[in-house]
């Protein structure tokens, strides 16, 4: 299911406790952290797709907002 803006300004890091801002996120991979991520984007459904860009898992499908 794609995520929406609401939701992704809802997410914080999964460090318990954490003290740093949450301003921005950064999404990656929890597979292959260090193995960087692919995005695309699907013109006929409006998400963003990212995926991990060594074993091809899905990190997150964002819906684009409307202009």
């Amino acid at each position: 299911m794609a995520l929406s803006r609401r939701q992704l300004d809802a997410t914080g890091c999964e460090i318990p406790d954490c003290g740093h801002d949450h301003s921005v996120i950064f999404l990656h991979a929890a597979c292959h952290p260090n193995a960087g991520t692919r995005a695309s984007y699907n013109k006929l459904t409006g998400t963003l797709t990212i995926a991990c860009r060594r074993c091809e898992k899905l990190v997150a499908e964002v819906k684009v907002a409307d202009q």
